[in-house]
């Protein structure tokens, strides 16, 4: 409305200005004839456009109609070449050089003009389309989302419908981009986006609103089951190996989904949860999805806690060491010990190592955390020898994150030097996922067999385990998982364990079982040669002082 009153001026003033020379020309007076009102009625509607356009802001902000532009646009240029004409029509006879190149130069201005003006409005196109969609893959991104989520709520409040948002992201995405480049991430996803659209079909709207993470809005949905099918599918399309440059790559997805009204009524909330539902789903084992419920923020809000705790809990002595034996199960006697970590937050409590040493990991915090471990267990070690009790060996967890930074080596040769602590007494302990990077893994285990740090490889037989990698690392102990100690009265667990009893024995590697709880146990892994133990049997995780009664006992643990 308010365009058409704003042309309609235009056009009447338009026909009033071209009258006005008409007569001009002719030499016949214009002034006070009946031309007037066509200059008065234009300022009138011009006026009452803008009355309008504060009563409807949000109408007169909208873009408006391309053909208003375009035919407003031509029109003006109509009227100035039918004016060209009339001029030249009224000097027919007196045509000179002047007006020829007039005539001439106005109409190559009018090209030009009509010419950049087919350019802009392409431009403007472009512009209309990158505002709403994204660059990379061409889905709608956020703008597109903000836009279209008020039309869905609005129209599923109308109709008493339920409407749904599932927040998307890909796990370990951004190991592609490290390990094969940005540009294998980037065809990634694209290849992603097409595969979703073509599981989507049409029951929803996909978004990408950066990096991995993608939001599909699903507008009208009258049974949870229509949320099921759609996630479901999302799950088995991603399940199917990624084809890029000769990369046969899988990318499995995170999904959190909210649901309007019950996790929300406004777009701010229905994203905040189905994030939160993301991250639950990540938690979790990933390639999975959640839907929002209220315990979620308790859980995410606890995490938040743990990390922020973690930040200042070696400056607030928050952390602590427990020594638990380990021990040579034919004659009874501990040969070594191992420090395990414990944390007592002034809030949380006593915070399980199950639950606050991924947060570490995810965080990074794990390296500052790991070097103050190693540090404090190898001055109390040093502490015992020098006090003149039973001569162990210590043995220290290692994270991943810790084992693979640049200066891992050095870190560990300081803190030997500081502790004047004699390098054959420290062991290493690092999980089987270092197999993952062999060639980098190997590297560093010689490094530390140089420096006379013995190393073993924790949990052996539940991850990334091979023969191969078994002979190719220059390890010293392999410590059997637990899962296998618990059920040895199972014929395939017995196998299992005599087995990589076996294997070890051959490499020359000692082998050490954990998890020792019953003395059946001890009998039968002393008839398959596993001679080295650890468990609740022999004793439980204590402080430094308890410990210290182990060692002057000197007891018989067996």
């Amino acid at each position: 409305m308010f365009f058409l009153v704003i042309f309609t001026g235009f056009i009447i003033q338009i026909i009033g200005d071209l009258l006005y020379v008409y007569y001009s020309l002719n030499n016949t007076s214009a002034v006070g004839y009946f031309i007037d009102p066509f200059w008065q009625i234009p300022l009138l509607l011009k006026g009452l456009a803008g009355l309008y356009s504060q009563e409807h802001q949000k109408e007169t902000n909208s873009t408006s109609p391309h053909y208003v532009k375009s035919n407003y646009s031509i029109f003006l240029y109509v009227s100035v070449i039918f004016l060209l004409l009339l001029i030249i029509y009224k000097n027919y006879h007196h045509i000179d050089f002047l007006i020829i190149g007039f005539s001439l130069t106005v109409l190559l201005i009018i090209v030009r003009q009509l010419s950049i003006m087919k350019k802009n409005e392409k431009l403007m196109e472009e512009y209309k389309y990158l505002a709403y969609h994204d660059p990379l893959t061409s889905l709608y991104n956020r703008s597109k989302f903000n836009v279209d989520i008020q039309e869905v709520l609005n129209q599923a409040k109308s109709n008493g419908n339920m409407a749904a948002l599932l927040v998307i992201d890909l796990d370990r995405f951004k190991g592609v981009n490290d390990t094969l480049g940005h540009y294998i991430g980037d065809e990634l996803l694209k290849e992603f986006s097409q595969r979703i659209q073509t599981v989507l079909q049409e029951r929803g709207i996909v978004y990408r609103i950066g990096g991995d993470e993608f939001l599909i809005l699903l507008p009208q949905i009258t049974d949870m089951s229509l949320i099921l099918t759609v996630v479901e599918s999302i799950l088995k399309g991603s399940s199917k190996p990624f084809s890029i440059k000769g990369n046969k790559l899988v990318i499995t997805p995170s999904i959190g989904i909210s649901i309007y009204p019950e996790q929300g009524e406004d777009a701010e909330l229905l994203l905040k949860n189905a994030d939160a539902a993301m991250y639950l789903a990540k938690e979790k084992g990933k390639n999975n999805f959640q839907l929002y419920n209220p315990t979620i923020h308790n859980l995410l809000f606890r995490k938040m806690n743990i990390e922020n705790g973690l930040r200042g809990a070696i400056e607030k002595n928050q952390f602590s060491l427990h020594y638990q034996p380990k021990v040579d199960m034919r004659t009874g006697k501990m040969v070594g010990t191992e420090a395990l970590l414990r944390w007592e937050h002034p809030e949380l409590g006593i915070v399980s190592p199950a639950e606050f040493i991924p947060v570490a990991e995810e965080t990074g915090q794990i390296v500052s955390i790991g070097e103050w471990v190693l540090k404090t267990a190898c001055e109390q070690i040093k502490k015992w020898q020098t006090a003149g009790l039973p001569l162990i060996y210590l043995s220290v967890n290692v994270s991943v994150r810790q084992f693979q930074q640049n200066d891992f080596i050095q870190m560990v040769r300081n803190i030997l030097q500081e502790t004047h602590l004699d390098a054959h007494f420290l062991e290493l302990e690092i999980t089987e996922s270092i197999i993952q990077n062999l060639k980098q893994s190997t590297e560093i285990l010689y490094d530390l067999r140089v420096l006379g740090v013995r190393t073993s490889i924790d949990d052996f037989g539940t991850g990334y385990s091979s023969l191969y990698a078994l002979k190719t690392l220059p390890v010293d102990v392999i410590k059997l998982d637990k899962s296998f100690i618990d059920d040895l009265n199972d014929p395939a667990n017995q196998a299992i364990v005599k087995a990589i009893t076996e294997i070890g024995t051959s490499l020359n590697l000692q082998v050490i079982a954990e998890g020792i709880e019953e003395e059946q146990q001890v009998k039968m892994l002393l008839k398959h040669n596993c001679r080295y133990g650890q468990g609740y049997l022999f004793g439980r995780p204590v402080p430094a002082k308890e410990f210290e009664k182990h060692l002057l006992n000197n007891r018989n643990f067996v």
